[in-house]
């Protein structure tokens, strides 16, 4: 029988997305600052052309992408990897680019799953070699499921991207 706490918990509906805003038409440029983990934040000037989320329940990682249009009619493009593991810390992206080409390119060679955290470590020698096998094959289901939500998640970004004033 299960503790009334886990019971409990295990019944608790999971939380809602994020919000999932699909830009209007094109406001007036307005100054944004977007986070960087571990740097200093990236400060434009700049109208939101493409925002989305790959959330799902269950899923061990998700991300957020946000796309602006500057002034110079750069593209700023913000990357937030969203981390489910106790004690993991968010961690954000953002970055400037030339051209929309430049930043679709980016985008496509970014690898969503280089931040999930791994569970294991094959070299303790406490471990068996059962329970590596069965820790690394869990890894890469969380892995895949990360990386199908990704791919769904760009297609989208791009399109909305492509249609963007």
């Amino acid at each position: 029988m299960l503790p009334f706490a886990f019971a409990a918990a295990a019944l608790a509906a999971p939380p809602p997305p994020p919000a999932r805003p699909t830009p209007a038409e094109p406001r007036e440029a307005g100054l944004v600052t977007l986070q960087v983990s571990g740097g200093k934040p990236l400060r434009l000037r700049g109208t939101l052309v493409a925002e989305a989320n790959s959330w799902a329940p269950g899923t061990a990682a998700w991300h957020e992408v946000s796309a602006w249009r500057c002034e110079g009619r750069e593209i700023a493009v913000a990357v937030r990897t969203l981390l489910k593991a106790e004690g993991s810390a968010d961690v954000h992206r953002a970055e400037i680019f030339p051209s929309l080409g430049e930043a679709q390119a980016w985008l496509e060679e970014f690898d969503p799953i280089a931040d999930l955290p791994v569970d294991l470590d094959a070299s303790d020698r406490r471990v068996s070699a059962v329970d590596i096998a069965l820790r690394a094959a869990a890894l890469r289901g969380r892995a895949d499921a990360v990386a199908r939500q990704w791919r769904a998640l760009l297609g989208e970004v791009l399109l909305r991207l492509d249609r963007a004033p």
